[in-house]
């Protein structure tokens, strides 16, 4: 065979192999598909509001799910926007940027079986459809991405590996309660045996015991209850044994209600326990299950000494 025939023989392998590796890569199933051989490509059939359940799974598993009040991460409320903008960019992952083929490299990327993160997304048609997301790209930016049961690793570009690498805190609600104070009426302070109750009046002035409270402490509260937030939330662990039956600090914030025999309507009761531990404290709503941390300065502001002798 001569050099002529040789590189005939050459291009029609080449052609033959970039025909036919694609057709060698694909895996369709009920709620999607996963494409590797010319490029990393993660689809879903169904669209983003049939999606039921995404865990992410790296050594333990997060769980994300959809449940009838909305999305939950594992058992507890999750942030709706950040849930949707992962919704939003997860049906169509795909790149061509190769980075490695060799499976030796899978540790060191973070994208083997016992290494980085695997995604499974499950839909009401079934699932899961997976992936591994692995470590970041430091040179080119982006993420480490592979397909199960595939050597090839890809760098995965856009917001989605940020969103995927979320703990369970992040996804998690830090909003306590959202009060419209224009309605509140009366606040009732307590801390340390000290009780406060502050009132506003047909002029719009607050006392307390009809005497002029003062009025930049009560602005200060007023300010945060609009937009009451936590600065973090206790592990499991710490939060085993909790009992805000008997708080160390409270708040009660009422709004006038004509329809009431009272005439007034509770519409916040924080329970409060200081953490001399770690200086700050836990928090829950008196109606509601999950336990927050605030932040020692914002219960200063919520509980100010101006009020409370």
């Amino acid at each position: 065979m001569n050099a002529k025939q040789l590189r005939l023989v050459a291009i029609l392998l080449g052609l033959a192999v970039l025909f036919y590796l694609p057709r060698l890569f694909r895996d369709d199933g009920s709620a999607g598909s996963i494409q590797v051989g010319d490029g990393f490509a993660f689809s879903l059939t169904e669209p983003p509001t049939r999606v039921d359940v995404v865990d992410l799974a790296a050594g333990d598993t997060l769980r994300l799910e959809r449940a009838a009040a909305g999305w939950t991460v594992d058992g507890y409320r999750a942030d709706s926007v950040k849930v949707t903008q992962l919704l939003d960019a997860l049906p169509d992952l795909t790149s061509q940027a190769l980075v490695a083929r060799n499976p030796a490299n899978h540790a060191s990327m973070e994208v083997g079986s016992s290494s980085g993160r695997r995604i499974e997304v499950y839909t009401e048609a079934g699932g899961p459809v997976s992936f591994h997301l692995g470590a970041r790209d430091l040179s080119q930016g982006g993420y480490h991405v592979r397909s199960p049961d595939e050597d090839a690793v890809y760098r995965l570009e856009g917001p989605i590996g940020g969103y995927l690498t979320r703990d369970r805190d992040a996804w998690r609600v830090r909003l306590i309660a959202s009060v419209d104070t224009s309605m509140v009426r009366e606040l009732v302070l307590r801390r340390d045996g000290v009780e406060a109750v502050v009132r506003r009046g047909d002029d719009a002035a607050w006392s307390i015991d009809g005497a002029p409270a003062d009025t930049t402490a009560v602005v200060g509260i007023l300010r945060m209850l609009p937009s009451l937030s936590a600065s973090g939330f206790p592990t499991d662990e710490e939060a085993v044994g909790l009992d805000f039956a008997e708080p160390g600090a409270s708040l009660d914030a009422f709004a006038s209600d004509e329809s009431d025999v009272t005439g007034r309507r509770l519409v916040l009761s924080l329970r409060l326990l200081a953490d001399e531990d770690r200086g700050d404290w836990l928090a829950r709503t008196a109606d509601g299950a999950e336990i927050y941390r605030l932040a020692s300065f914002n219960v200063d502001r919520l509980l100010p000494e101006a009020l409370l002798p």
